[in-house]
């Protein structure tokens, strides 16, 4: 790496009003193909150009010979030719005044032997004419203020507040793709690929600074430039959090490492204390990293570290407490005044304690009353809940087998009783509409009331979680305990509402998310 010392103009990278692609083919599968079918597929709004010497137009555009043919500044440039032209192409980009390119051609240090020197080369010529590289070997950038998916694979990310900078473009592009089922919007996408002269910490001090930014993830193999890096990450931890994954721990990932985006591992070491000292949020999973990136762009901060956990039966709750042991997450003490409240209408048998086990309780304003309650006290920071987010599958299916299943077994081999199943089940219709049996609750778990129906829906869920984190200020996670719910997490997701696979992903969440409001409370949010 030849990091150049020269200012950057990363609003031009991000923002440009001009693209010049070098390399721009009409032949399917090749980069010079892909590229400005998903920078058009995404909706940018300024002006592509195409430089192609073979052909007269490519998708429709006309193209030009040579990039210095275009003869006006471009702001951006992006490269697809092979690695052994690359290099004269900054000379021409530097003729018409070009300052930034996205150079997405391989086979240079990742590949060892000549493409190393050809790195080294591309990279000195780029610094004396005072151009930044993205790459080479990247899979691209998003930009939301631009509408730019100059990106090899056709992800068109939802807007949001991530910025996600990540060695690996391949890696990158997927989890894009995988937050973007899970509610995960993104403000910018940088793949910096080899990072010939631009590094990982110049890219982050953008961010840090960078107002549609507020939370920063990284995906990284090598560790240059750790100073730079370390006191970025210093700078920018109080007012946003930087979650970092860091492939290359072991021995064969550190030999992957190399082969793959030319990164040397480091010392894992250095790497955990570096990570402690700057605040960053580190994760050891694909699955961690996006877990936070939902979390902290879906939740408020919590206040503290007092933890309430809801289910729907004890072990589960015995399952989300050995967790929280685990994370060091403080489950908190019920308040006598919560308790009492919780007593005024949940059935007399209820645990009264930490987690708070609602008995198998399946009156749904039952369920929603105890949720209010909990986060409206102000002795609790946050909720986790499990078995209440069952949702309409869990409505439906369970009339489904508890009244159509044995109707169809009566009519199949008892058919003289069916008359008396009938009549019970209009009497137990009519005594679930009625108000009598919320008298009854208090002596049992309540059934099903059919008036409810509605409560069970997805939206009126949703609306009611979005609406008490927002009265309250308090995150709340969900827990999917069900193969249906766990398929529909991620469009819960999307609405605003956590909700994760286990109950350990969960309290996993809570942990980083109060951490880290105490680290901000400790260090102050600089300006």
């Amino acid at each position: 790496m030849e990091i150049g010392n020269f200012k950057r103009d990363f609003t031009r990278m991000f923002n440009p009003d001009s693209i010049a692609v070098v390399g721009a083919s009409n032949s399917l599968g090749k980069w010079g193909f892909m590229i400005p079918m998903n920078i058009i597929g995404g909706g940018y709004r300024g002006e592509l150009l195409m430089v192609n010497p073979n052909e007269d137009n490519v998708l429709g555009f006309p193209t030009f010979r040579t990039l210095s043919d275009i003869k006006r500044q471009v702001d951006l440039v992006v490269v697809t030719i092979p690695a052994r032209k690359v290099e004269a192409v900054v000379e021409e980009a530097a003729s018409i005044g070009a300052k930034n390119m996205l150079v997405v051609s391989s086979n240079f240090s990742e590949a060892g032997g000549e493409g190393t020197e050809l790195e080294r080369k591309l990279a000195l010529t780029a610094n004396e004419h005072e151009i930044t590289i993205i790459g080479p070997n990247t899979m691209g950038i998003f930009s939301a203020s631009s509408s730019l998916c100059a990106l090899g694979t056709p992800v068109y990310p939802p807007t949001g507040r991530v910025g996600f900078i990540s060695q690996s473009g391949n890696l990158g592009v997927q989890l894009l793709d995988w937050g973007k089922y899970r509610g995960v919007g993104f403000s910018r996408f940088i793949g910096c690929g080899n990072g010939a002269n631009t590094g990982i910490a110049e890219y982050l001090e953008f961010l840090g600074e960078d107002h549609l930014t507020e939370i920063i993830v990284l995906y990284v193999e090598g560790m240059q430039e750790g100073r730079r890096l370390l006191e970025a990450a210093e700078n920018i931890t109080p007012r946003k959090p930087i979650i970092v994954l860091k492939g290359g721990t072991g021995e064969q990932g550190s030999k992957a490492a190399m082969s793959h985006s030319g990164a040397m591992a480091g010392s894992m070491e250095l790497y955990h204390g570096m990570v402690e000292q700057a605040g960053m949020i580190p994760v050891e999973t694909s699955e961690e990293l996006i877990d936070l990136a939902t979390a902290f762009s879906s939740l408020p901060l919590p206040r503290g570290d007092r933890v309430v956990v809801v289910t729907m039966g004890g072990g589960w709750g015995v399952v989300a407490a050995d967790a929280c042991d685990r994370e060091g997450v403080n489950l908190a003490a019920l308040p006598d005044d919560l308790v009492k409240e919780l007593d005024t209408f949940l059935p007399e048998f209820w645990s009264r304690r930490n987690p708070v086990d609602l008995v198998g309780n399946l009156r749904r304003s039952d369920q929603l009353h105890a949720i209010d309650t909990i986060m409206k006290n102000d002795e609790i920071d946050l909720l986790i809940m499990m078995g209440t987010m069952l949702g309409k599958e869990f409505f439906w299916h369970n009339l489904v087998l508890a009244v159509l299943r044995p109707l169809y077994q009566l009519v199949l081999k008892n058919i003289p009783r069916l008359p008396g199943v009938v009549q019970a089940l209009v009497r137990g219709f009519k005594k679930s509409v009625s108000e009598r049996q919320v008298e009854q609750s208090r002596e049992g778990s309540a059934g099903i009331n059919l008036a409810e129906a509605w409560l069970w829906t997805d939206y009126s869920l949703v609306t009611h979680l979005n609406r008490l984190i927002a009265a309250t200020g308090k995150p709340i996670i969900s827990v999917a305990m069900t193969e249906s719910q766990k398929e529909k997490s991620g469009r819960m997701e999307g609405s605003g509402i956590l909700t994760t696979q286990t109950p350990e992903r969960a309290v996993y969440a809570a942990s980083k998310l109060s951490k880290y409001s105490a680290y901000v409370k400790r260090n102050g949010r600089r300006a």
